[in-house]
């Protein structure tokens, strides 16, 4: 029942009881009146005054009762809802102050009750939110500190003497600069794609032609790992146009494609498939094996994550890619699946709405 059918209830059942204490007392007074006012008033009396004094007397009675009786309606009303919006004031104020994991009892269905829940699923969103933020800052440090602690030691070996100043030396340093540039400008992107500010220069995209220079572009290098890229379409819709930034599916593509290419065993394959289901296309990237585990999939798209056994960081990489993956998809209407491979390893579906729809 929500707030105003009980505050309508309350009025409605407060007003039907006046109304029939006042039927009943005008009932008694009518009855009352006519067989006995000659015997209570003097003999000079006028009758209609006396039955009119009668009345007054019973309008004043019935007036009063029924301000006493609202007055406590009105008292019990408003007690129930000053303890209600005090819990929810109490609430309020703890989260303002920080408290995410404070949560309050909902004890009824109504506004009130709704206003509840919502501020219980918004204080779990602020506990994720904070978490999160935690872990983003404990994530970047630890990421930094790695090269940086190289980079330190290997200056600090060659003031001392320890190590010579040459070209292995020198490469050493660039080595972990590259990596520390690479890392600060995913993060960079991450960030500008979480605050909105990550430009797309929307417009026809022939997304078939895309696929194709981007597999053609890593038909070398698979070859030197030994491993099979293959490239298959699968729709028999004439036009492959989606409405995106070329630049930003690219760079989506060559992402994935890096991804199998430092992650998959030689001897192995890897299968780029393009579908067209109903408005969608759908780009299918299979690679053989090494797999993910089944519990690890939902977090494949989280910053900083990385599977620990056979996809390890010693490839490379600080779990950034597939992140910033998931941001272009989603700027494009687009979703990302991760699902297992029937090849032994890793499915990567990009669903992206086709263009007209």
């Amino acid at each position: 029942m929500s707030l105003g059918h009980k505050v309508f209830g309350a009025i409605f059942l407060t007003s039907a009881l006046v109304v029939m204490l006042t039927l009943g007392l005008i009932r008694v007074s009518l009855v009352r009146g006519f067989a006995g006012y000659q015997q209570r008033a003097p003999k000079d009396a006028d009758p209609g005054r006396v039955f009119l004094f009668e009345q007054q007397k019973l309008l004043v009675m019935i007036g009063l009762f029924g301000l006493a009786l609202s007055s406590l309606t009105a008292l019990l009303l408003a007690d129930h809802l000053r303890r209600a919006l005090g819990v929810l004031v109490g609430g309020t104020r703890r989260l303002s102050r920080g408290q995410f994991s404070t949560r309050i009892a909902v004890a009824s269905s109504d506004e009130l009750g709704q206003v509840a829940t919502h501020l219980n699923q918004l204080a779990a969103t602020l506990e994720r939110s904070d978490e999160s933020r935690k872990q983003w800052i404990a994530d970047v440090s630890h990421e930094l500190r790695t090269p940086l602690a190289v980079l330190r030691a290997e200056i600090e070996a060659l003031q001392d003497g320890v190590r010579q100043a040459n070209p292995e030396a020198f490469e050493l340093l660039h080595g972990q600069v590259v990596a520390l540039t690479a890392l600060t400008d995913d993060l960079f992107q991450l960030a500008r794609s979480d605050l909105g500010q990550m430009n797309y220069k929307m417009a026809e995209v022939d997304l078939w032609r895309l696929l194709r220079e981007a597999t053609d572009q890593f038909q070398s290098r698979y070859q030197k790992s030994g491993l099979e890229l293959s490239l298959v379409r699968e729709s028999s819709r004439l036009s492959s146009t989606v409405w995106g930034d070329g630049d930003r599916l690219r760079q989506l593509l060559n992402n994935f494609l890096e991804n199998s290419l430092r992650y998959t065993h030689s001897p192995g394959r890897v299968e780029v498939r393009c579908q067209s289901v109903g408005s969608e296309w759908i780009v299918i990237i299979d690679d053989s094996a090494p797999g993910v585990a089944p519990e690890m999939l939902e977090r494949l798209f989280e910053r900083f994550f990385r599977v620990e056994a056979s996809r390890s960081k010693q490839l490379g990489g600080c779990g950034l890619g597939l992140a910033i993956c998931q941001n272009i998809a989603q700027a494009h209407h687009g979703q990302l699946r991760a699902c297992p491979s029937p090849l032994g390893g890793l499915r990567i579906q990009l669903i992206l709405p086709c263009y007209p729809r």
